[in-house]
Formats: structure tokens, C-alpha cells, sequence
């Protein structure tokens, strides 16, 4: 995030907690650095400010890349993850590190809510862990996603567009189109022949016009997304 804006926004609206992906950020594609970090860290503790690790897209980085939770040591850092995004958005099984005292209200809230988890999904995950296939799996579509992913930031190039910055991993390209074009009006355009896309002003508060447009390579198979782009924009 931008850590001059995050701390003007602590110094206004005083937030006591902050929901971030730091690695393989949704919608960019990029990760938090460490110097980035290590600020984020700091200003948790100036205000008083619990941070929300979601590393929902984190198994997709090739490697080690930096997390709050693991700088912080789970102070005030409470790290969630899930395997819907790599295994199957079905099998709704997630985990989350926190303190001990945390937790146990965490799971004491959960079960009074009713929001109960199937333990055969958990088995069946647990079982691909520990024998090793959900490693074997993520290299496989690692290696899938990066051929995939050079492949669509070589194509919107030539179709004119500008890469904010090449991921490291994961599927998202954020890309701007040229001559700050309107990308809901791009998305809009594209609708009508059964195209989607996903327009920056989607991942903004208040819906503000954007010229980015976010992109998932796994679902860039269509030809017809980069001769709209080409002929029209």
C-alpha cells in the first residue's frame, strides 16, 4: 500500500483493523517489499492498529516473499489464508494464525454463528498436504501461470497498453489502457460481445473512473479480449 495515504488515513479515521494482501495483491499482482513492511508494522503499533494478513494468492509466489505476520510474530498481525484459489473454491477449507487468546474467541464466535466447517473436506485437504501432492500440484501450476502470464503481458503490450509491473506470480496483470482511457467504458463495450473485464474503478471505495483494468491470465484464452483491445483501443 501507499504508507504516506495509509498514515493519513490512521490519522483521521483512527481504524482499528486493516485488511491487506501483501503478496500477489489483488487487483496489481505485486507484493508488499520488506522496507514497505516493516513501515506498515510501525504504524500498527503508532495507532494501534490490528492488521488483517490475507494471503489467499500467497501459494501462488514462487518463492519466499515477505509476510507482516511472520516479521510481527502474530502481535498484532492475524494471518488468514484458504485453499480456494489453488484447490477449489468448494472445498471452503482456510486456516488463520493469531494469538492464543484470539483464537479462542475466534472459535468460539465461530460456533455460535453456526459456521460450521465439513470435517471430510478438512481429512481430504490434511491427506493432500501431508503426502506431499499439494506441493507437487502448486509447482505444476506455477509453472502453468508463468508461461500463461508472459504470454497476456506480451499480447496487451502490443495492444497498447502499459504493465504497471510484471508480478513475480499468481494470475493478475494490472494494466493501463493508453491516453487514460475510461476502463468502465472499455468493460461496458466489451460486455456487449460477451467479453469481461474487470475495471479499476471496481476495486475503488467510491467507484472513482480508472484507466486500469485488471486481467486474469487464466481466463485470457479468448483471442476476441486483445482484438477488441487492439482494434479499439
Amino acid at each position: 500500500p501507499d504508507v504516506s495515504a495509509l498514515q493519513q488515513l490512521l490519522q483521521e479515521h483512527r481504524p482499528k483493523l486493516f485488511f491487506t494482501n501483501t503478496v500477489l495483491h489483488n487487483p496489481t499482482g505485486t507484493s508488499t517489499s520488506l522496507a514497505v513492511a516493516h513501515q506498515i508494522l510501525q504504524l500498527s503499533e503508532k495507532y494501534g492498529l490490528y492488521i488483517v494478513e490475507d494471503d489467499i494468492y500467497g501459494d501462488f509466489h514462487p518463492q519466499n516473499a515477505t509476510r507482516l505476520a511472520a516479521l510481527d510474530q502474530l502481535n498484532r498481525v492475524i494471518y488468514v489464508s484458504s485453499y480456494s484459489k489453488t484447490i477449489s473454491a468448494s472445498l471452503r477449507v482456510g486456516f488463520i494464525a493469531c494469538q492464543a487468546d484470539l483464537a479462542n474467541r475466534l472459535l468460539d464466535l465461530k460456533l455460535l454463528t453456526g459456521l460450521t466447517s465439513s470435517e471430510i473436506n478438512q481429512r481430504v485437504m490434511y491427506q493432500i498436504l501431508v503426502e506431499g501432492r499439494y506441493r507437487k500440484h502448486m509447482e505444476k501450476v506455477r509453472s502453468q501461470l508463468e508461461v500463461k502470464r508472459a504470454q497476456v503481458i506480451r499480447a496487451l503490450e502490443e495492444c497498447g497498453l502499459s504493465i504497471h509491473a510484471e508480478p513475480a506470480g499468481g494470475m493478475f496483470v494490472w494494466a493501463k489502457l493508453a491516453n487514460d482511457k475510461n476502463a468502465a467504458e472499455v468493460a461496458s463495450e466489451a460486455s456487449k460481445q460477451n467479453i469481461m473485464l474487470a475495471p479499476g474503478n471496481l476495486f475503488r471505495p467510491y467507484q472513482e473512473p480508472s484507466s486500469w483494468l485488471r486481467f486474469n491470465v487464466a481466463h485470457c484464452e479468448d483471442d476476441k479480449v486483445f482484438e477488441l483491445l487492439r482494434k479499439r483501443y
